[in-house]
């Protein structure tokens, strides 16, 4: 009898991760951008998210899938522009301009701007900062 129970509530949990998975925005934002990067089928990547993530963290994954848009845009700039060498390791920059640098570019590309033509903007705000 229990075991009834035991499957019902593990199918009830099963549909309840499908509907958070399959909604519009997630499958848009996150399934298919992803499904896409590792080359695998999106139904793949929903069973992957299914059997490795519980409900919370399902329901509030979206939200730091938009938060971290921002961190993931800035480490790329980070490293397109070498301001690891520029920065970290040479110092020729300070950290916080080093930090402007990927903020205004963050700030472009996640208003819209494409991401080649903002890091070529980016790079003559670079070499403006490293003239001075």
């Amino acid at each position: 009898m229990k075991s009834d129970s035991n499957d019902k509530d593990e199918l009830l949990l099963k549909v309840m991760k499908e509907r958070i998975i399959r909604s519009y925005r997630w499958h848009e934002d996150v399934i298919i951008p992803f499904a896409e990067e590792l080359d695998i089928e999106p139904e793949q990547l929903e069973d992957i998210l299914m059997k490795r993530m519980d409900m919370s963290s399902l329901e509030a994954l979206h939200a730091r899938f938009e938060q971290s848009q921002s961190i993931c845009i800035k480490e790329k700039i980070h490293a397109d522009l070498r301001l690891c060498w520029l920065s970290d390791i040479m110092e020729v920059l300070t950290r916080e301009e080093s930090d402007q640098i990927k903020n205004n570019i963050a700030r472009e590309v996640l208003n819209g701007k494409s991401y080649q033509e903002a890091i070529e903007d980016g790079r003559k705000e670079l070499l403006e900062h490293l003239m001075r």
